[in-house]
């Protein structure tokens, strides 16, 4: 009976304790905030954008063979500059293109001339409407027709730093079974402030 008693004890004191603590104040909490990235970009974008410390990225999307930016491709791009604008003043926007196919494997290395020719005029048209909204701002323009030199790679140029990163990030080339996330017909801007 008097182990009974003393377990009885025991166990309404161990209640208490736990009553105890959970009727104290609680501490607030500091609410996590998380970058505020463009919704329509992608995680690999978001990743590039992140590593190259800058929140500020938009994806946009070419129609099958097409050179144009699309009137919803220009909206995108010129609301996330005038975003990065209204937190500073825009230094550099690198624009990352591909052509109607996934970038090239490392057994493959670059794309055939037609895609890099429409790479290159996509990225012309991106960087001609860039200038027609921005001023005295870095434009620099990379293919993703093509993998970087072995010259960039080794040297560690910003262009292969950023196309290491996208593959990091999962990005499927020529040689990939899965072609989910596709970038095919896609380019990323990222738009860094001073």
């Amino acid at each position: 009976m008097k182990k009974i008693k003393y377990l009885l004890i025991g166990n309404l004191a161990l209640v208490a304790l736990l009553a105890g603590c959970a009727s104290s104040p609680e501490e607030p909490i500091a609410p996590h905030t998380e970058p505020k990235f463009a919704p329509s970009a992608s995680i690999e974008a978001k990743q590039v954008a992140a590593q190259e410390e800058t929140t500020h990225v938009a994806e946009i999307n070419f129609g099958k063979a097409s050179t144009e930016l699309s009137p919803a491709g220009k909206a995108e791009i010129k609301k996330r500059i005038k975003e990065a604008q209204g937190k500073g003043t825009v230094k550099n926007i690198r624009v990352l293109t591909w052509a109607d196919a996934e970038y090239p494997s490392v057994h493959t290395k670059k794309l055939s001339k037609e895609d890099q020719n429409l790479v290159k005029k996509r990225n012309e048209s991106i960087e001609n409407y860039l200038k027609s909204i921005t001023q005295k701002v870095d434009i620099k323009l990379y293919s993703m027709a093509q993998r970087p030199s072995s010259l960039n790679d080794m040297f560690g140029s910003e262009e292969g730093r950023l196309k290491k990163s996208l593959e990091i990030a999962g990005i499927p080339n020529s040689d990939s079974s899965v072609k989910n996330p596709s970038k095919a017909s896609k380019s990323i801007v990222i738009i860094e402030l001073k």
